[in-house]
């Protein structure tokens, strides 16, 4: 059996992740071992900055499994990482320290990337969005696809929001060539044909709320309107990606330039300010950090405002209080515009495969207009009547989940004190009725010291905040939510506030 060493080189596993490469390096005296029989490591991974204790079974030596490993993912992150890797075994051989790019640069920022993690939570925002900068491609459909006849496409727009849910997939009617639709399946092309029920053929989903998980294949027919996507950050990236990639005219405008560059590479054009897409672009959609952010990119200087017109619309889909809501749609609809609040239930991953589901209010022909965006960003639309209600669901599913993630780490640190296994009561609790993706994955990502990005913990501790001011304007006590932010709190201050929501584990347990 090969004994493995800090400073080898290796292909690690963790918790639904692929083997990545990675590196053995110094533990960090803050991420704790887990207890139990299981001996481990502490692995740096190559192309995210990330470090997690991995169980050594769970460990190759990398030159020995190259071959095995190095051609099993092909996404362009795990490309970078094997570059880095790489580069940085050369070095070694050549007598040089081992140091990729990725470190190289960490080096000029802020120290050595094989730093304790502690360390590493105080990195400008500069530094976090760099690890989260790379998203996996979406399989796309053979080209064969089947669609509508020369006679349904003449149909409005709108008309032809509500064809698309009421007709048949199996219908094998030619392509038109006036009109050529981007047809778009998130599935394998050996997907079953499957007809839609009739509980979902109608684009108002108030009126066809169901309770299905299981995904339906769907094609999305571009409109013909251009789009404008304001906002490039952890979510929107992959949201502008998914309308560019399902055929839509999309423009695109972010503060940092740089962030534009994956999105125009795959099809899109570039904006020199919000208001120079509004003037291009026939819908706008936002996604930007917080009240202020949208404040800013809507009022200020060059801002939305500046560009706005008799029928555009603009649909904000960052997470924003009612107040601000409000405020934004009154200045949109004063120039003549048209105002859709559509904040999303969903983080990193769904975004990046189009699962999101959008929580949609205010103005219903924009909500009609926007029918085949939603489709290539999200897995379903609920359309919640007048401004604010999207705004209030979205506050009290965060505020859930981040209350349930506070008691997460609490149990988990409770069991750690308790001389517990923690992986068997992860296990434990997997097996049981609390069984969900969010004990799945976070728990996973807390024992292992994995936090990469999916949901900033600072975005989580907006949220329990804007939940908490509902709840302070209707007198409705929320207890443990309170207690809870104050926990997100806490460990912003630590320094983990661009690092994943599950880092509220350091400050349970401190």
């Amino acid at each position: 059996m090969t004994t493995l060493k800090v400073g080898d080189f290796v292909w690690a596993k963790m918790t639904g992740y692929p083997y990545w490469p990675g590196k053995i390096v110094e533990e960090d005296k803050d991420v704790k071992k887990p207890k139990g029989k299981s001996e481990m490591h502490y692995v740096r991974f190559y192309g995210t900055g990330d470090h997690a204790w991995t169980k050594v079974e769970l460990i190759k030596p990398y030159e020995e499994n190259k071959e095995t490993f190095s051609v099993a993912n092909k996404r362009p992150n795990f490309i970078d990482a094997v570059k880095e890797i790489e580069h940085a075994s050369e070095r070694r051989g050549k007598g040089i320290p081992d140091t990729s790019s990725e470190e190289e640069e960490s080096e000029d920022e802020n120290g050595s990337d094989d730093e304790p993690l502690s360390k590493h939570a105080k990195i400008t925002s500069k530094k976090a969005e760099k690890t989260t900068k790379s998203t996996p491609k979406r399989r796309k459909q053979p080209k064969k696809q089947n669609y509508p006849s020369r006679e349904q496409l003449t149909l409005h727009h709108h008309d032809l929001s509500h064809y698309l849910l009421t007709r048949s997939l199996e219908n094998n009617t030619p392509q038109n060539a006036a009109h050529k639709p981007s047809s778009y399946n998130r599935f394998s092309s050996d997907t079953p044909d499957i007809k839609l029920p009739s509980s979902r053929r109608s684009p108002d989903t108030t009126a066809d709320a169901d309770s299905t998980t299981q995904y339906i294949p769907r094609e999305v027919m571009a409109t013909d309107k251009k789009i404008g996507f304001i906002g490039l950050g952890i979510m929107g990236s992959s949201m502008a990606r998914n309308l560019v990639e399902t055929g839509h005219d999309v423009t695109v405008w972010n503060r940092t330039q740089d962030k534009c560059t994956s999105v125009i590479k795959a099809g899109a054009k570039q904006g020199s300010s919000p208001a120079d897409v509004v003037q291009q672009c026939d819908i706008i959609f936002s996604c930007v950090a917080d009240p202020n952010a949208v404040r800013d990119i809507v009022i200020g200087n060059y801002g939305v405002l500046q560009g706005m017109s008799s029928g555009k619309g603009f649909v904000d889909m960052s997470t924003i209080d009612v107040d601000t809501v409000k405020e934004i749609a009154e200045a949109i609809c004063m120039r003549g515009g048209r105002y859709l609040e559509a904040p999303v239930n969903g983080s990193k991953k769904e975004a990046e495969h189009g699962q999101l589901v959008i929580l949609a209010a205010g103005d219903r022909s924009l909500y009609m207009d926007c029918y085949s965006s939603f489709e290539a960003m999200g897995k379903k639309t609920f359309f919640l009547g007048e401004l604010g209600n999207g705004a209030k669901n979205k506050m009290i599913m965060s505020m859930m989940m981040g209350s349930f993630m506070a008691s997460i780490s609490e149990s988990l640190s409770l069991a750690e004190k308790a001389g517990l296994d923690q992986y068997t009561l992860l296990e434990i609790l997997n097996m049981g009725a609390l069984s969900c993706p969010l004990v799945k994955s976070k728990g996973a990502a807390v024992l292992e010291g994995h936090f990469p990005a999916n949901f900033p913990l600072r975005h989580m501790q907006k949220d329990l905040r804007l939940g908490l001011q509902i709840g302070e304007e209707l007198e409705q006590p929320l207890h443990i939510a309170g207690a809870s932010n104050e926990l997100y709190k806490r460990s912003k201050a630590m320094g983990y506030g661009d690092r994943d929501m599950a880092c509220v584990y350091r400050a349970v347990n401190a």
